[in-house]
């Protein structure tokens, strides 16, 4: 079975770089100068969705929009991760080559591991973009009325430990740089 884009970039740094060079040079990813007012906006956003996606989930009638605000939520907690980097995008394949690019990391001892753990994005974040991305697209785009409750839970409940993590990462930015 071949191997998702994402997956390769997780592997190999000369064709994840190569690609975001690619990227940059079609403006799918730009370069930004006010991005504590992106990093800001995007949280903000992220929330407001985490709270929708609770909301909805009362209404038990709607996890379809659960999935889909969990998914947003996520979605633009990157942003912010990305914006913290100094790039903007619109495209979610960008997005996640930025997170790979500036977040993952492996191949470090334990120690470094240990340094670098609270400010870098592991396998199984990049994962939860994945898995909500999927589920965002059947909630969204099929004719499918009723979804399960606990998938929209179980993601919502991702969904949240990875706006967290990304809210951690830009706080712990914000103490390096004072």
């Amino acid at each position: 079975m071949a191997k998702e884009i994402w997956e390769i970039w997780l592997e190999n740094k000369e064709r994840r770089d190569k690609d975001f060079q690619k990227y940059i040079l079609s403006k799918k990813i730009k370069k930004e100068i006010e991005t504590s007012i992106l990093v800001q906006g995007h949280l903000e956003k992220a929330d407001h969705n985490l709270k929708f996606a609770g909301s909805t989930l009362e209404l038990k009638n709607y996890n379809d929009w659960a999935i889909v605000s969990a998914y947003y939520s996520i979605y633009h907690a990157s942003l912010a991760l990305c914006a913290l980097k100094g790039y903007s995008t619109k495209d979610h394949l960008a997005t996640l080559l930025i997170l790979i690019r500036e977040f993952y990391k492996k191949g470090l001892d334990k120690e470094e591991i240990k340094i670098v753990c609270n400010t870098t994005i592991e396998k199984e974040e990049v994962l939860y973009y994945i898995e909500a991305k999927s589920k965002r697209n059947k909630a969204s785009y099929s004719t499918q009325k009723a979804f399960d409750a606990n998938e929209a839970e179980t993601l919502r409940t991702k969904a949240i430990n990875f706006v967290n993590k990304a809210k951690d990462i830009i706080d712990s930015s914000k103490n390096e740089t004072n």
